[in-house]
């Protein structure tokens, strides 16, 4: 039994790194998510700020609505990746939680296997004491 208890604390540890280890990669995911909202969000301004392409000269009018077809195309592209880092963020917390549900099933065991133990160990201590008593009352009356 205590051999059980001990390799269920190997597996708790385990599950402690392994979920440290899923946070970190979150993390990760949320921080390249936050900078791909950043940049869509820039390239929105831009875009909102580059105002209409009639300029001049006819020249000057397409290479403005080329520069602005550019960065609308760019935004896209940014929204995109946005998106697909949206999922990856998401399908991490998923990965997150599973493995904390994993960790707190396996900490409930520990403690389960631990108060049986505990339990195991008072009966023997109480049976012994019981056994004593018992040897110092036969003594007792002969």
């Amino acid at each position: 039994m205590k051999q059980l208890q001990l390799n269920l604390r190997r597996i708790v540890d385990l599950r402690g790194r392994e979920l440290e280890r899923h946070q970190a990669e979150l993390a990760a995911k949320e921080r390249l998510r936050a900078r791909s909202a950043a940049a869509v969000q820039r390239l929105e301004t831009l875009n909102a700020q580059l105002g209409p392409t009639g300029a001049f000269s006819p020249s000057l009018a397409v290479n403005g609505g080329d520069y602005k077809e550019s960065v609308m195309q760019w935004a896209d592209r940014q929204r995109e990746n946005l998106a697909a880092h949206e999922a990856d963020v998401a399908a991490q917390r998923q990965a997150v939680l599973a493995v904390a549900r994993k960790q707190e099933a396996v900490g409930q065991l520990l403690e389960r296997v631990g108060s049986r133990l505990r339990a195991e160990d008072e009966r023997r201590q109480q049976k012994g004491q019981d056994e004593l008593a018992g040897q110092v009352w036969q003594r007792s009356r002969a």
